[in-house]
């Protein structure tokens, strides 16, 4: 079904609660107005897209593990420029899986094949290399201040890395919590968020990556993708668009057509990557414009 704006692709939110689940959801005040459709457009194709960011300026990076590099785009999806290259010399990559670029001025790449994570200035300068413990198979890197943090998806662990250089396991109070983590963003209180498809929950640690507790303790299906924006928490959940919000509520916004590796989210509108394309995508109520 297409909205009648070339390009675009419409999917109408299919859940419908009854009166008394709006009831114990607290939700009656949404519960009369018209359900919002997801639109998606798709504005740049990769071969192996693996990892999507955003900085403070919404300049956009992907990391395409196809092309051995990190494409960076202007805030409206424009490629602006392809950064790096196949190799392991500084400023070049093999296989880079993970990007994170919340400071601006750099970013940092995370790469398969070079076991190492590099930050980079935002016109791809190279600043800095960091070489991972072995045998890491990094999932996604976050900088906290002073502190790096990289998912291990070979082990199931949180890896940080403090002012002194060391590397430590930083889940060692709860080994057992991870089994397949998927995703990782910061949260509320700079708490770091973890998605696990295995267990099907988030769970939370702390800025020094101590764990707290589960943050959802039962998610409807496999997580995806997973972004906080503020005290939101934005999910992708098998091929489903959801939100958390701070009350306790998960709700389903629209359902989307492929598989999905990264997401950022704003508002009411956000990008979505697939391992092919990146897609602008909107949130909107039916006939207003």
């Amino acid at each position: 079904m297409t909205s009648g704006r070339k390009g675009w692709r419409v999917w109408q939110r299919p859940v419908r609660y009854s009166w008394w689940l709006y009831w114990v959801l607290e939700a009656s005040l949404v519960a009369g107005q018209t359900l919002d459709t997801l639109q998606l457009e798709p504005r740049a194709a990769f071969i192996e897209a693996q990892a999507l960011a955003v900085d403070p300026t919404g300049r956009l990076y992907v990391a395409d593990a196809g092309r051995h590099a990190v494409i960076r785009m202007a805030p409206d999806g424009r490629v602006e420029a392809v950064l790096g290259g196949p190799g392991s010399g500084p400023g070049r990559f093999d296989t880079p899986v993970a990007v994170d670029a919340q400071t601006g001025l750099s970013f940092w790449v995370a790469e398969a094949g070079n076991q190492r994570l590099q930050r980079l200035s935002w016109r791809g300068l190279p600043l800095e290399t960091v070489p991972l413990p072995m045998g890491i198979v990094p999932a996604a890197v976050r900088q906290l201040g002073r502190w790096l943090f990289v998912l291990d998806a070979a082990a199931a662990r949180l890896w940080r890395r403090g002012p002194d250089g060391r590397w430590q396991v930083a889940d060692a109070l709860d080994r057992g919590a991870l089994q397949r983590p998927v995703a990782l963003t910061i949260g509320p209180g700079n708490r770091l968020l973890i998605a696990d498809a295995a267990r099907r929950v988030v769970l939370a640690y702390d800025h020094r990556g101590t764990f707290e507790r589960p943050w959802i303790p039962s998610l409807p299906g496999t997580p995806r993708a997973m972004v906080a924006q503020s005290d939101t928490l934005w999910l992708v959940i098998d091929n489903q668009l959801m939100r958390y919000l701070p009350a306790g509520q998960l709700q389903a916004m629209g359902w989307l057509p492929f598989d999905v590796v990264g997401l950022v989210w704003q508002g009411r509108r956000g990008w979505i990557l697939s391992r092919q394309h990146l897609y602008y995508a909107q949130l909107s109520v039916p006939g207003r414009r």
